[in-house]
């Protein structure tokens, strides 16, 4: 063992309250008190290891310094699979901090001071009204559980930050201290209240509380870090007492006895950290008195304890006392343990603002098991693999699967590596497509793959305090992450890397170390300065992170022929801020060019497509009457000018899609144009104002221009007349000018204004339809469910191509949520609720579907069955009547279907509610399909009963109408199964029918009968009699 304590590891001599070693050994974090902030440093582990490396000027020891909390750090902890970091802090707050690409510059140093790595926290988690203390990332990284001196325990959503899933309250007392058990079932926390509360992941609810190894405990500790073991048989705790001595507890799994401890040090235990892995080593060599054994490996564990008394300790499983012990090695208490699993490192930091390590050799930890062998270890003592034990109700790991069809589904998605459900995609058929689910970390973009270079979003925010001063704090969000890319390089160095040295004069001189050992334990002493084996190919050249791209992958300049403006004059002044064409290049941009036009002046723009080009020159010529504007028309492939046209008035916008072109003049006037011929499609139209945006819609049949006055007016090209006629001037009064127009293959307006307000024009309601605000509901709903790209959508997807435009997407996904336990998820489907009818009233058939499966994934996944049960009655009711339904019930609720058929959790409300769409269609299918019964009486009698008696009922007269008698019998059949659906003893019945193995030709025979007599009522008093 090699003990190091490298003094160029601090906090500018403030106190260290936390360190996590990464997962692969190049890194570690520390978390404590700043100069005038709290600090999250991360250090490299190289300099620590290997003398060589810390003497070398160009391997860099601090790699990334973070001053952004605003009170001292108390926890900092690295995910699983070390993409992410997460720090607690006094100020209430928990960063997510994740590497991003480029240098940054150290927090408050104004960039005279570079970072060698990038972490930008990407997101804040606002939840605890106190100090947090201690972080745990559950096994696979799906929950991170955050606890306080709010006596609280909160448990985040790590797969959909800041989502939180629930709050745990309970303690009586601060909370200090939190882990998870390994298997995934079970959650442990820590208080002053003199108690260790085990909580149950699959309700989250209280399932046991230790108290009597804390009855004596008197005082407290800073911190009470308690930690599960690899195997899951044994919680220990910080902080307790046996017969007046400070221990730290044994809790074993099962029963939850407390009947062992690890006794020695003489003050408070304030942390103690279990090594990641399960260890093994000959069983010789693990005991000696075990010297006839057969040589079977021994497993055990191994435990580091810190206590107030500066001491460490560790302990294996397999001995009866500490393996070795390390008497003041630091003048303050130890607040934190972590261990490095792959260079067997442990390491240790005080409240006097330094870090120990220590470098164990093989022989004297044993090696670690395989994660085949811990797997089969974990699948014989609880039948289930690492981490599946987490109550989460979309995994579907812990339920009994009843139907055969679900089973098999369940089986396959277990069998694949990522078995999570994912919401609805908007287009599975359009390649780029991207799904409304955050991407999970496990599924981020490759390096080979070339992602969408955005700049990143500069913004503070601003709020004063109590006494009126000014807090500002920036933010900096990068939209241009290669995680990935972080991922990949990580691990191909941490293969090739081995284990690295330090110097020996880098220990501590007034440390004094002793060393414990029993006579079970192999131990090196401190003192030895022996040269370890180094491995022959130690790579200590820079981090390979940091290395440039590879050519292929740098960004290529993008080629510019001058030939392509020959036969055009140049452009003068063009606006940059117009919004770019369509992404398919079928229309040029809605917006007038930002130019100051007169009667007088002379300017030029050019608006193009991919196929055309419209070169606008004012001014061309001045004539006795005036001047003369000069439209010129041209080809983009081949080159060439298609026609010439003048005006008598100065153009201030133009668009052209495939077939036309639209000008827009000074004094109001509008022309529409053939783009291939220059002809007149339209008579000059007039208006009281010029218009500031004209746009065609999608298949080119409507095209409609916003004046700044605020006319609204839509024409319909083909059947030449007005389509919509309406003024906005309230909204642009209230907003300003509009940024964005556009017209849908429907009709229907969408205007976006630079406020991130978006709105559409209805002309059954007469009234403006909000479809983007910044009110707190909508806003949560739009940043929650917008995809990050939205390429191929614009026109199947009207209202997501509105709110996910530049202007408001961006700006929308830029900020921080605050207070979401109790309202974001009931916001979320009040906004897809929203989204639902807007869709219906802008006719978009495509998005109109997809926020109904949007709505069942919720749903399922964050609502309750009364409210499932409730959308999913909706569906299989009839309409009301005199509503159009422009997309039948049926196929809504065949989508429904089959997003809830995924959610085992559901499996039996799914099966129900398949018999009955089985059921109401095969009886739709009947009533509409069945053949009229013939009359008793001939046509030709009737024909004369007719003649006879002019003056016969209008009843005899209708029902000799075919349609109208098949019309009364659908509408009879109807209502008819609405009472059959809402009726609870036939749903009682069908449900235990469906649940019943044993009573299916007993649950077909009551289908096969109920089916028969809805056949046969024709009014609604016969149906409330046979179902009486």
């Amino acid at each position: 063992m090699r003990l190091l304590k490298p003094g160029w590891v601090h906090h500018d001599d403030k106190p260290i309250f936390s360190v996590d070693i990464h997962q692969d050994c190049t890194k570690f974090a520390t978390g404590g008190q700043g100069i005038d902030s709290g600090r999250v440093v991360i250090w490299n582990l190289k300099p620590v290891l290997s003398e060589k490396d810390e003497n070398d000027a160009s391997v860099p020891k601090m790699l990334c310094q973070m001053d952004q909390h605003l009170a001292c750090v108390n926890c900092v902890r690295w995910s699983q699979n070390g993409l992410l970091l997460a720090s607690g802090s006094d100020d209430k707050l928990i960063m997510i901090w994740r590497k991003s690409q480029g240098a940054s510059g150290v927090f408050g140093t104004g960039g005279m001071q570079k970072n060698h790595e990038s972490w930008k926290c990407f997101h804040t988690l606002r939840g605890h009204a106190g100090d947090v203390l201690d972080l745990a990332w559950s096994p696979n990284d799906i929950y991170l559980a955050s606890c306080s001196i709010d006596n609280t325990v909160i448990i985040w959503d790590a797969r959909s930050f800041p989502m939180m899933v629930t709050t745990l309250r309970g303690h009586t007392g601060l909370v200090k201290g939190v882990t998870w058990d390994p298997v995934g079932r079970y959650l442990a926390s820590q208080s002053d209240d003199r108690s260790v509360k085990i909580w149950s992941t699959m309700d989250w609810t209280c399932s046991n509380t230790v108290t009597e190894p804390f009855e004596e405990c008197g005082g407290t500790t800073h911190i009470l870090r308690l930690s599960w073991s690899p195997d899951g048989q044994y919680l220990v705790s910080a902080h307790a007492m046996n017969g007046g001595g400070p221990t730290a507890q044994i809790i074993e799994r099962e029963g939850w006895k407390c009947d062992k401890d690890f006794v020695g040090h003489r003050k408070a235990v304030t942390c103690v950290r279990f090594h990641n892995s399960i260890l093994k080593r000959a069983a010789s060599a693990a005991s000696g008195s075990d010297a006839g054994g057969s040589g079977k490996p021994t497993q055990y564990c191994c435990l580091a304890v810190g206590s107030r008394d500066r001491s460490l300790s560790v302990w294996l499983t397999a001995l009866q006392r500490p393996m070795i012990v390390i008497h003041e090695l630091f003048n303050d208490s130890i607040l934190d343990l972590s261990w490095g699993p792959k260079e067997r490192l442990l390491m240790a930091c005080s409240g006097d603002g330094s870090i120990a390590c220590l470098q164990f050799a093989d022989d004297e930890l044993g090696t670690s098991l395989s994660e085949d062998d811990k797997n089969s270890i974990f699948q014989r003592l609880y039948g289930k693999s690492i981490g599946n034990g987490l109550g989460m109700p979309e995994s579907g790991f812990n339920i009994l699967v009843e139907n055969p069809e679900l089973a098999s589904q369940a089986l396959d998605g277990k069998a694949g590596e990522t078995s999570k459900i994912t919401p609805p995609m908007l287009m599975p058929e359009l390649e780029g497509s991207v799904s409304f689910a955050r991407p999970s970390l496990d599924r981020l973009p490759s390096a080979s793959q070339s992602p969408m270079q955005q700049k990143p979003i500069s913004k503070q925010t601003e709020t004063r305090t109590k006494d009126g001063k000014r807090r500002i704090t920036p933010m900096f969000i990068p939209l241009n992450e290669q995680d990935d890319f972080y991922q990949t390089t990580t691990n191909s160095a941490a293969t090739s890397s081995s284990i690295l040295t330090s110097s020996s004069s880098s220990v501590s001189s007034s440390a004094t170390a002793t060393a414990s050992k029993s006579s079970d334990a192999v131990a090196t002493p401190a003192a030895a300065s022996d040269d370890p084996v180094l491995s022959k190919n130690v790579d200590y050249r820079f981090d390979p992170r940091l290395k440039m791209l590879q050519p292929g992958l740098r960004r290529q300049p993008i080629p510019f022929d001058i030939a392509e403006l020959e036969g055009f004059p140049r452009s003068l002044g063009l606006n940059q801020n117009v919004p770019p064409a369509n992404k398919d290049g079928d229309q040029a941009s809605s917006l007038a060019p930002k130019l100051t036009i007169t009667p007088t002046s002379k300017c030029e723009f050019i608006k193009q497509t991919l196929q055309h080009r419209i070169h606008v020159s004012n001014g061309h010529l001045k004539t006795s009457q005036g001047m003369l504007a000069k439209v010129t028309a041209g080809s983009i492939d081949p080159v060439g000018i298609l026609w010439e046209f003048y005006v008598g008035s100065p153009v201030v916008n133009v668009n052209l899609c495939k077939k036309y072109c639209m000008l827009c003049s000074l004094d109001g006037s509008m022309r529409l144009l053939s783009i291939q011929t220059g002809c007149p499609v339209f008579p000059a139209i007039s208006l009281s104002s010029s218009a500031i945006h004209c746009t065609f819609s999608p298949d080119n049949e409507l095209v409609g221009v916003l004046t700044e006055c605020g006319i609204l007016r839509i024409w319909n090209i083909v059947k030449r007349n007005v389509h919509m006629a309406a003024s906005c001037q309230d909204l642009l009064d209230k907003h300003g000018t509009a940024v964005n127009f556009i017209i849908t293959d429907k009709g229907m307006p969408l205007i976006a204004f630079p406020n991130c307000n978006s709105y559409s024009y209805s002309v059954n309601l007469q009234s403006w339809l909000v479809l983007a605000t910044r009110d707190p509901i909508m806003y949560n709903g739009i940043r929650g469910t917008l995809p990050r790209q939205m390429d191929g959508v614009s026109q199947k997807f009207p209202l997501l191509s509105m709110q996910a435009n530049s202007q408001n997407y961006y700006s929308l996904r830029s900020s921080q949520e605050t207070n979401t336990e109790c309202w974001q998820q009931p916001a979320k489907f009040i906004f897809i609720e929203n989204q639902i009818k807007l869709c219906e009233a802008l006719e978009s058939l495509d998005e109109f579907k997809h926020w109904h499966m949007m709505m069942v994934f919720q749903l399922a996944t964050y609502g309750s069955e009364h409210h499932l049960r409730l959308f999913l009655d909706d569906l299989l009711n009839n309409p009301e009547p005199g509503i159009p339904q422009f997309v039948p019930k049926t196929e809504l609720m065949q989508c429904a279907l089959d997003t809830l058929k995924p959610h085992v959790q559901w499996q039996r409300l799914y099966a129900e509610y398949v018999e009955l769409f089985k059921f109401c269609r095969s009886q739709r299918n009947e009533d509409i399909f069945a053949t009229p019964a013939q009359p008793a009486h001939t046509p030709a009698a009737t024909a004369t009963t007719e003649t006879a008696t002019p003056q016969s009922p209008p009843a005899t007269v209708v029902s000799a109408d075919p349609a109208d008698k098949l019309n009364m019998e659908i509408a009879a059949t109807s209502a008819c199964i609405e009472q059959l659906f809402t009726n609870p003893s036939f749903r009682t019945e069908l449900a235990e029918a469906i649940s019943s193995e044993s009573s299916t030709a007993a649950a077909a025979t009551t289908s096969a009968s109920t089916k028969s007599a809805a056949t046969t009522i024709t009014g609604t008093a016969e149906t409330e009699k046979i179902l009486n």
